[in-house]
């Protein structure tokens, strides 16, 4: 019963369900559902909020559009950069981190911005326009640098692909600018839709991250893009603004901070843990690990020249409602 209860809740996803209709849905007594709520809730596995009269909506702590006390959910995309948001997650003990993968920057950080996530790690780009635009949203730390590259199917590529408003595409057209090459730009929403459009010859060319840039250098041609502007801060971590000062958020922080003088010390643990998550063979995450540089650090300096580059500048007193860097 609370397994069919708790499957219903999770699959209404962002919108909920309402608490009269949890009754409706399996035929249960309306006694019954309000007992096992009481018990998921008290477990803080959903979350209720009155909406009108004695009506209830139920979330599932992953879709709640509010913060649960004593849980965190932090956002990561499909990349082996965010070692320490693993090590955070595993080593914290007084908070209880849900780390949610996420397919592309544009979803994981329109969540954050909306408030389905608490934190998330998504490039720099893609948290800087959705924080000018929603302005519920800060950039707190580094996550990782470099880690992206182009692989290329021919030669003299015409058509690319690429993820949409991340570092990839910025770096994507400070390439094809820089060599004056004129070419189309297809977006995807996942990189194994891009690796599929490469291998299926939709494309000629994808800029991509690791670990499928090394995976992909065995068979294609690729350079990586430190190597032609040296380096440059990939994803950051942001949280939601009304997360910023609890007690969640700064304890994960201060773990976060910690777990970056692990990752060399734990590669191993750490790569069996991103293998499970992205269903990837080690090997193949092994291989590629050290293709990001970790690092928390964040100067303001490198912040504006990356964002100048990428044609935005930002005045005096809109900066601090971006930036709030450890």
């Amino acid at each position: 019963m609370r397994k069919k209860i708790l499957k219903v809740i999770e699959r209404a996803g962002k919108e909920g369900i309402l608490q009269v209709a949890l009754s409706a849905v399996y035929g249960f007594s309306k006694s019954t559902v309000s007992t096992v709520l009481q018990e998921l809730e008290s477990q803080r596995t959903v979350v209720r909020k009155r909406v009108a009269g004695k009506s209830y909506r139920i979330w599932s702590v992953r879709y709640s559009p509010f913060p649960v006390e004593g849980h965190l959910r932090v956002g990561i995309i499909r990349a082996i950069e965010y070692p320490s948001v693993l090590l955070a997650a595993e080593n914290c003990r007084e908070v209880n981190i849900h780390v949610l993968l996420y397919n592309n920057a544009f979803s994981l950080t329109k969540d954050l911005a909306e408030g389905y996530l608490d934190a998330g790690c998504s490039p720099l780009i893609t948290q800087t326009l959705f924080s000018l635009v929603y302005r519920s949203i800060r950039i707190n730390a580094g996550c990782g640098f470099n880690g992206g590259g182009l692989v290329m199917r021919k030669t003299s590529p015409r058509v690319f692909g690429s993820s949409e408003l991340s570092t990839m595409e910025y770096n994507l057209h400070r390439y094809m600018e820089e060599r004056g090459m004129m070419g189309e730009i297809k977006y995807y929403s996942s990189p194994l839709q891009m690796m599929d459009s490469l291998e299926g010859g939709d494309v000629d060319a994808i800029a991509i991250w690791e670990p499928y840039l090394t995976k992909l250098s065995k068979r294609y041609k690729t350079i990586r893009f430190e190597e032609i502007f040296g380096d440059y801060p990939c994803c950051t971590l942001a949280s939601n603004v009304r997360m910023e000062k609890s007690k969640e958020y700064v304890t994960f922080l201060k773990r976060y901070k910690e777990a970056f003088e692990e990752i060399d010390t734990r590669m191993e643990e750490l790569v069996h843990m991103e293998s499970k998550l992205f269903g990837m063979p080690q090997r193949e995450i092994r291989d590629a690990f050290h293709g990001f540089k970790y690092s928390w650090k964040l100067s303001i300096d490198l912040v504006r020249h990356t964002l100048e580059k990428f044609g935005i500048k930002l005045s005096g007193d809109i900066e601090p409602r971006v930036f709030k860097l450890l």
